[in-house]
């Protein structure tokens, strides 16, 4: 079982960074300065536009709205992070994660897991 946190770092964050990267890319950015203002490798950059990174997401009509929009601030890896942040954000809230977690795993069916409020943890009998 992969917790969420796990499918966002590994789906649906290089699926941001790579519709990121072809957002650049349309704007004449050349791979190398892609590279350096996501604070990524070349090489990154590149599997992105060869479809080895970031292909099994359908970010959906929101985030890909505003990535061209966001796409456009990024000066440097620490306004990368911002703006990969935002559209995580955004991800949360159309429950992206969650719906490649029950396609993942059909235990999560039904799951609201993420969304529910934390239950507090007894400890040896304690609040």
């Amino acid at each position: 079982m992969e917790l969420i946190q796990e499918i966002e770092v590994w789906y649906i964050i290089p699926a941001i960074r790579k519709e990121i990267a072809l957002s650049m890319i349309n704007n004449g950015l050349r791979q190398s300065e892609i590279a350096k203002k996501l604070g990524v490798t070349r090489s990154a950059i590149n599997q992105y536009f060869k479809n080895k990174r970031g292909k099994d997401v359908d970010l959906g009509p929101k985030i890909r709205d505003n990535i061209n929009r966001f796409a456009e601030n990024i000066e440097n890896p620490k306004e990368s992070v911002r703006v990969i942040q935002e559209l995580l954000n955004i991800s949360r809230e159309e429950r992206i994660a969650c719906q490649l977690h029950k396609n993942m795993d059909k235990e999560f069916e039904g799951c609201n897991v993420c969304y529910e409020k934390p239950q507090l943890i007894r400890i040896g009998g304690q609040k």
